[in-house]
């Protein structure tokens, strides 16, 4: 049997047959160290996991041409480590010829997911989106807890979607974020009961068809809305909703109000120097780079960041992603603790600011006695500004 004839029975990896056959061993995805880029290795798996070649973009590429060759594998072991990667993209980004180890690790997922060699974790986080909306599983009823106190509107040009990892588990990021939006005078409306996960955890993980469902779904309860704008806090739901033409990240949307004057903010007494933690959801597929955009936004606020250092763009996962924290809680937390050593040693912080909430969420869960606090973007202007003409 060919090649071409076993990829009916992988309909997904089939889809990845050129990257399969031209990767070139490079090794790049594995251990990169190019100090003139500042590249200083590139997988988080690799380096707080395993160091096992399986584990890695590489061996991501080399497993399912393997499989798909019909060698007979410890399918077990293949859905350990397929469902360890924490989809970061760092693999594709450095990839010099083009490869997508990434989506094919995805594509990898999906074939097990197929099989039913799916790791409970991971089907517990699938059960926790279709049943409660969230990944963690927390009560759906509770999504809007955070919102119990702040006036919103009932008809309203602007719909603010606070995102699961904003709703739960870093509700002081989706206050603030509407305590700015409001300040720049512009009524909100949030949808309540209506809203739901849009299905961006269950797309990391492989699970495509229940994203897919998950995406309708929010897409149903917004086309009932009458609005003009959506604003999103999460990096993942960024990416998930990019097909919507009225979509913008806070941290978008946050620049343009500070860019054209409907939001003035003035420092309180003391502004504290930043290191700033990327997402590396915010530079994968075609949505706007949000991190960029924490550094302009936090260089038009006179910040010092990062000693006056940019953040590789090769900067390792902070282990957030790809349900990391969830199946592998102790290797995610050393790739959280690992970030913020960095983070620390390269600027000497009073804060650590990151453009995404879910990496918020997981670098604080993670942070040592002494280590500067964590904030999301709009925590870190509603602490350190006065809005509007507030404290004139």
């Amino acid at each position: 049997m060919t090649t071409t004839d076993k990829a009916s029975e992988f309909p997904l990896l089939s889809n990845f047959l050129k990257d399969l056959y031209h990767c070139s061993d490079c090794g790049y995805c594995v251990d990169a160290i190019w100090e003139e880029r500042d590249i200083d290795h590139i997988c988080a798996t690799l380096e707080s996991h395993s160091p096992g070649l399986s584990y890695s973009g590489q061996g991501y590429i080399k497993t399912a041409r393997a499989w798909l060759e019909g060698e007979d594998l410890p399918l077990a072991s293949v859905s350990e480590h397929a469902f360890t990667c924490t989809s970061c993209g760092n693999c594709e980004r450095i990839c010099p010829i083009g490869m997508r180890p990434m989506e094919i690790n995805r594509a990898l997922r999906g074939e097990l997911i197929a099989r039913d060699l799916v790791p409970d974790s991971a089907v517990a986080i699938q059960k926790n989106v279709l049943e409660q909306q969230n990944p963690a599983g927390a009560p759906r009823a509770e999504r809007y807890h955070w919102a119990q106190n702040i006036d919103t509107a009932e008809q309203a040009e602007l719909v603010y979607l606070p995102g699961c990892a904003s709703a739960y588990a870093r509700p002081q990021e989706a206050q603030a974020a509407m305590r700015l939006l409001q300040a720049a005078g512009v009524p909100v409306k949030i949808l309540g009961d209506s809203d739901s996960c849009c299905g961006a955890p269950l797309r990391e993980l492989g699970f495509s068809d229940d994203a897919a469902r998950q995406s309708e779904q929010l897409g149903a309860a917004l086309t009932k809305q009458n609005f003009n704008l959506l604003v999103t806090s999460g990096c993942e739901c960024a990416r998930a909703l990019s097909g919507e033409e009225k979509h913008i990240s806070f941290a978008g949307w946050l620049e343009s109000a500070l860019a054209d004057g409907r939001l003035q903010v003035t420092a309180r007494s003391h502004t504290p120097k930043v290191s700033c933690i990327e997402s590396c959801q915010a530079t994968l597929g075609d949505t706007p780079n949000d991190n960029q955009t924490l550094y302009d936004i936090l260089g038009r606020l006179g910040i010092t960041v990062n000693g006056g250092e940019p953040t590789s763009r090769f900067a390792m996962c902070c282990g957030a992603g790809g349900g990391a924290p969830a199946m592998h809680p102790q290797s995610s937390a050393e790739m959280a603790r690992a970030r913020l050593r960095e983070a620390i040693a390269k600027g000497q912080p009073e804060a650590i600011v990151s453009a995404d909430p879910r990496c918020v969420a997981h670098l604080d869960a993670a942070r040592g006695a002494g280590d500067p606090p964590v904030y999301g973007l709009a925590e870190f202007v509603d602490t350190h500004f006065h809005l509007g003409t507030e404290g004139n």
